[in-house]
């Protein structure tokens, strides 16, 4: 014999079963079409504009305008087709960037971190960027200008160095990320420029002046970089910085790794390195050089950032 209330109960579980699997599905339904609706809407709200010269105007994922040079084809192309460029490292920089703070672009490129900075500091902030590029440089200038950021953002067309003085910048248009400067004693025959070096202790010789963030992409020149701004980071106590850390680049360029390592940890700045989704590892100097290997990011500061 049946019993009834049993068939009443598989019912009554059956369906529940079936309006759980429903209400999966329509979330599941929700999440894909935001996911393509801000996809769409970045195609159709911000379109790349070619202006003629090499020269066109996109939009970061944020809504900040920037100039693209339309030959670069490592950093360029990304920027004009999806609008970010290294994903996870400026998701770091924009958290630790803060309103009001002082912040340093060296080797800026097209601009992307100097425009990023300039947005999150405002008014009450400072934002140098550097650029040997002439081109690129001019690109950045405008960039700042047509966003509203030049009163407190503005671009350096020097290289920095150890010293001030001049040296050969070397690259190629289509690939703008790979610019460099060429080592002292080198022969000048690649394509490229002659430009200005400074070093940041003499630009910015007043004690006021104490940088609260880094970014340092100078292809291998860091060693020499960091010694014309030993003084600039003796008095910023919160500095941050993150830079790229390559040996053989760096030891192209005359200053090796364990240099580098050597002269960062007498200013006390511990490394961290940072993965491809923008978070950190701490480790220590030994480490760094024992690993190193082709070019890893890392984030150097005194204390772990929060």
């Amino acid at each position: 014999m049946t019993d009834p209330s049993g068939h009443l109960l598989d019912s009554l579980t059956g369906r529940q079963r079936l309006f759980d699997r429903l209400d999966r599905i329509e979330r599941r339904l929700e999440e894909a079409i935001a996911y393509f609706a801000i996809r769409s809407n970045r195609v159709s709200d911000s379109q790349s504009v070619f202006l003629g010269d090499h020269t066109a105007v996109t939009f970061l994922e944020g809504g900040i305008r920037i100039l693209v040079d339309t030959r670069s084809i490592d950093i360029g192309i990304h920027l004009l087709t999806l609008g970010r460029w290294e994903t996870g490292y400026t998701s770091l920089f924009t958290r630790l960037v803060k309103p009001g703070d002082t912040v340093l672009d060296l080797g800026a490129n097209h601009g992307v971190y100097a425009l990023l900075a300039a947005q999150i500091v405002g008014p009450t902030g400072r934002v140098d960027a550097f650029e040997p590029n002439p081109r690129l440089a001019h690109l950045v200038d405008l960039s700042l200008r047509l966003n509203g950021f030049s009163p407190w953002a503005s671009v350096h067309a020097v290289g920095v160095s150890e010293a001030a003085g001049t040296a050969r910048l070397v690259f190629v248009d289509s690939f703008s990320g790979g610019g460099s400067i060429a080592a002292p004693g080198t022969q000048q025959t690649q394509p490229g420029v002659d430009c200005r070096l400074v070093a940041l202790d003499e630009m910015f010789a007043d004690p006021a002046y104490r940088p609260d963030v880094i970014k340092m992409d100078v292809e291998g020149h860091e060693g020499r970089a960091l010694r014309g701004m030993r003084r600039l980071l003796e008095r910023a106590p919160g500095v941050r910085i993150m830079m790229e850390f390559a040996p053989e680049m760096m030891a192209r360029a005359g200053v090796p790794a364990a240099e580098v390592a050597d002269m960062l940890g007498r200013l006390g700045l511990r490394p961290w390195m940072i993965d491809h989704e923008g978070a950190l590892t701490g480790m220590d100097w030994g480490a760094v050089l024992a690993t190193a290997s082709g070019i890893q990011n890392i984030l150097v500061a005194r204390e772990e950032p929060a």
